[in-house]
């Protein structure tokens, strides 16, 4: 979600593009968490629920946050510029990611508790120590930092053995939550507030060393790898991207499949609603390997679609791209603008067709709004507060 550095002038036009996409498509992934507790519940399985439930899972859940992963990562090179990881870059980026921090924090806090801001903060000065690593190095970290991440998943003791008797199990204790989620979104703002902070205990500080930083971390050392192997901005052979995506189909569709089957299984009113309740093993880790492998097919058909796309088209998109980080956070005060003060009695209570058309609605606003916006500003309005209060103690411009 990051803007070319200081002084930078020139664009990757497919990157905005790609990120616009993913921003549009990660709010289908993260809108149950907005309108409600829970992706899997669905209180009226009829037909049209039970279809967007399963494009939920098919088309949108966990594709798109590893695309701004790897963006992520590789925009670690497009800040540096030619002029690398010196010193004096090191100490902007570190600035830079102490107030994508703050940003989190406030996010996560006063609007949403599902926040990515602060894992992509935490594990950005990490990748410092990445930067000038071989690519089948950065390829090898990230997929192993991913199959923990898969395990932990899977296999939740292991992470209850080892990590978390390491640094939590002596010393956290949640306590009663103050609320419900519906009491704290039917209440006032200090309601929600409370609600929320206590819900973040999990949701982001004990949740990090859970499964934020194994997965984010891992897709961003393979962006930076993809990056640097001239694959993340599109300058490979149409033949190399469709080779990609055939071959992360081909392997993630079937791991994919048979993880929906197994959630569908084990759905209370989806698995009756279609007559399928056994009970599969290995649900979690072959639907998460399967969206994982079929991200790369995201990414590949973007980069076959993209020469092909209109530009009316692109200059509806790219803006998304451009305003990523405003326009993910329009997404909360969106939701929490509608939950809490517009309908406070309907969270946690729409099934997912109806969440569908919100969506639509929300990408309406940001397909026109973006555009309007970078018309008249250069940036977007948190992009540039970025900018602003990042570049405030470097002493010059970044190449």
């Amino acid at each position: 979600m990051t803007n070319t550095a200081p002084g930078r002038k020139e664009r990757i036009q497919s990157l905005d593009f790609i990120r616009g996409v993913a921003v549009l498509g990660m709010l289908v992934a993260n809108i149950p968490w907005h309108a409600g507790n829970s992706m899997s519940r669905i209180y009226d399985a009829d037909f049209s629920s039970t279809v967007a439930w399963l494009g939920q899972y098919l088309i949108f859940d966990q594709r798109f946050m590893p695309l701004f992963c790897m963006l992520f990562g590789a925009s670690i090179y497009l800040l540096a510029g030619k002029g690398g990881a010196n010193r004096e870059f090191n100490r902007y980026f570190l600035h830079r990611m102490s107030i994508l921090l703050l940003f989190g924090i406030a996010h996560t806090y006063l609007l949403w508790p599902g926040d990515i801001l602060i894992t992509y903060a935490v594990c950005g000065p990490l990748l410092l120590l990445f930067f000038r690593s071989p690519i089948w190095l950065l390829l090898s970290v990230g997929t192993l930092l991913k199959g923990v991440d898969l395990a932990f998943g899977e296999w939740p003791q292991l992470y209850t053995a080892s990590i978390e008797r390491l640094l939590f199990s002596w010393w956290v204790d949640y306590g009663e939550a103050p609320s419900n989620a519906v009491a704290a979104y039917a209440g006032s703002y200090a309601d929600l507030f409370t609600y929320n902070a206590w819900r973040n205990q999990f949701l982001q500080w004990t949740a990090l060393p859970y499964f934020r930083i194994w997965n984010a971390l891992g897709f961003m050392l393979i962006g930076m790898a993809l990056f640097r192997s001239q694959v993340l901005q599109g300058n490979r052979s149409r033949n190399f991207y469709k080779r990609m995506a055939l071959v992360s189909f081909s392997i993630g569709l079937p791991l994919l499949a048979y993880g929906i089957f197994a959630r569908i299984g084990a759905n209370p009113s989806v698995g009756p609603f279609l007559g399928f309740t056994a009970d599969l093993p290995l649900q979690n880790i072959t639907f998460r390997t399967g969206t994982a492998i079929t991200s790369f097919t995201v990414l590949a058909v973007l980069h076959l679609v993209y020469p092909t796309v209109s530009e009316r088209m692109k200059n509806m998109i790219e803006p998304v791209g451009k305003m990523a980080l405003s326009n993910y956070i329009f997404h909360s005060v969106f939701f929490l603008i509608l939950f809490h003060v517009a309908l406070p009695g309907r969270f946690d209570t729409l099934d997912h067709d109806v969440l569908f058309m919100l969506v639509v609605i929300v990408w309406v606003i940001q397909l026109v709004g973006s555009g309007l916006w970078l018309k008249r500003y250069k940036q977007g309005p948190l992009e540039a507060a970025w900018r602003r209060l990042a570049s405030r103690k470097t002493s010059r411009q970044l190449p």
